[in-house]
């Protein structure tokens, strides 16, 4: 195996989350083996409402809101938008 045929199925791996004998394995019995989703693919309202709270804390900070009122305001108006389309997204499946 080259240096470059092993990065390439280290990242194969990586994608797949399997170890390297089931990887064969599947290839072997003509299986199709698929990437394994990050725990935020498979249900995308978590990593959306840490945004829309991180967004959130900022917007309350009194100092942001002093420094650069728009800016605060845009931010608000971005994580509400967020959150609307995520329920939309999901909905629609």
């Amino acid at each position: 195996m080259t240096e470059e045929q092993y990065r390439q199925l280290c990242r194969y791996l990586a994608l797949t989350g399997l170890p390297v004998t089931t990887y064969f394995r599947k290839l072997i019995r003509g299986e199709h083996v698929r990437a394994r989703l990050s725990r935020f693919g498979l249900n995308p309202h978590p990593g959306v409402n840490h945004i829309c709270s991180n967004v959130r804390q900022i917007a309350r900070n009194p100092r942001a809101r002093a420094l650069e009122p728009e800016a605060v305001r845009q931010l608000e108006f971005l994580a509400d938008l967020l959150c609307r389309e995520s329920d939309r997204l999901t909905r629609q499946k």
